[in-house]
């Protein structure tokens, strides 16, 4: 993934966390690099969410006192969603896992809205996959896929493939992709999908103008993989196959 596709994945994240619709009335935006795009956004998170407090330190405090199944019950009916996201960061990862089980997975759905995976990294590599397939299925079905796709950047290869397995239609699984940055990630996914289902990425991205998403992944593949797509492409119906090898050509090549 070159400069200037990370610096646009930065915006679309930048535009979804300040909930723009008008993308030309922030064209400013572009002048940013990416770095300084992610520092505004990251910035942006913390004085929205208060996380420059400590105020959740102090929770956290009194939270160890209580057992973890009332500590959910008090987050789910009392606190909300934004305090559970914001505890988690100051409380030992066994605790809140301990205290994700007896939440239900609408709410942990909403949490995950108002966490910052970069903030989070250690604790979403250590939730059990039962409750992260849950709460991804939630939110893919939700259509939260900027939120689908910051866990995606901070979490695992060997769970990333896991959790692919349960999202079942491609436009949603494309959808994701355009939000992660590490587009990398997304290849080695990609590359343990069956030639049908990569036949089936290929043809959903371009019934829906999804194409340059996909193509985009498809630079990060190895050269075996590369020439597996090449096969699948010239399998494809006439009707679109001539288009798609030359968008695939073109892309790998430049």
């Amino acid at each position: 993934m070159n400069d200037h596709q990370k610096k646009q994945t930065e915006i679309q994240k930048l535009n979804h966390v300040l909930q723009i619709k008008e993308t030309d009335d922030f064209s400013f935006l572009e002048k940013l690099t990416k770095a300084e795009l992610n520092q505004l956004r990251l910035q942006i998170l913390d004085v929205s969410q208060f996380t420059q407090t400590d105020i959740w330190k102090r929770l956290t405090g009194v939270a160890k006192f209580f057992p973890n199944y009332m500590n959910a019950k008090i987050s789910e009916t009392v606190m909300g969603p934004l305090i559970a996201a914001n505890m988690s960061y100051y409380m030992p990862e066994k605790d809140a896992i301990s205290i994700m089980k007896y939440m239900s997975t609408s709410f942990l759905a909403t949490v995950a809205e108002y966490m910052t995976p970069e903030k989070a990294k250690h604790l979403i590599n250590q939730i059990p996959m039962d409750i992260l397939k849950k709460v991804t299925t939630e939110l893919v079905h939700k259509k939260k896929y900027l939120v689908a796709a910051g866990f995606v950047d901070v979490s695992d290869i060997p769970r990333l493939i896991e959790l692919s397995k349960i999202i079942n239609k491609e436009e949603d699984l494309i959808h994701v992709s355009s939000f992660v940055e590490n587009k990398e990630y997304i290849a080695k996914i990609v590359e343990r999908f069956s030639d049908e289902r990569l036949e089936k990425i290929i043809t959903t991205a371009y019934q829906h103008q999804l194409q340059n998403e996909v193509l985009t992944v498809f630079t990060h593949l190895s050269k075996k993989e590369e020439l597996r797509v090449l096969k699948i492409i010239n399998l494809l119906p006439t009707s679109i196959k001539s288009t798609v090898l030359k968008d695939f050509e073109q892309r790998i090549n430049s």
